[in-house]
């Protein structure tokens, strides 16, 4: 899969990583991993005590400040609503990173921002939640 500009359609992603043991368990089950990320996604404010234990169980957090530090010093950025939006003439790509996961807002299928994920842990998972698509991050960079 290369890099396919789709004009100004955003595509948003959410990556998580996936903890060893939810990895072993879900690595060629996808779709189960999809579906409770989904649910997650989903829930109800009520229920947040259950989605905090649920995604505890299936994932670790992200280094917010190493991420940011390394995406502002590797790339041409600025700050735009909470957003790293990275400089490009190839594509338009913002990035927010938080603890629980990171968004990722692109105009292309494949931005160039994966790579730096992949490199940073290989059990990422990537998930877009309006097109029901979700792929581990590792397993498209080594389509390319």
């Amino acid at each position: 899969m290369t890099t396919i500009i789709i004009g100004d359609i955003m595509q948003k992603y959410y990556l998580f990583i996936i903890n060893n043991n939810a990895h072993k368990i879900y690595k060629n089950n996808t779709i189960y991993l999809y579906k409770i990320l989904d649910t997650l996604y989903h829930l109800k404010d009520s229920d947040l005590k259950y989605g905090l234990s649920l995604y505890k169980q299936l994932c670790d957090i992200f280094s917010v400040k190493l991420l940011n530090n390394y995406i502002t010093d590797r790339f041409n950025t600025n700050i735009e609503n909470s957003y790293l939006k990275l400089k490009s003439n190839k594509e338009k790509t913002k990035v927010k990173i938080n603890f629980s996961c990171i968004i990722i807002n692109s105009n292309c299928n494949n931005p160039e921002i994966f790579k730096i994920f992949n490199i940073y842990n290989k059990r990422i998972f990537t998930v877009d939640f309006k097109n029901k698509r979700y792929f581990w991050l590792n397993d498209i960079k080594k389509k390319i």
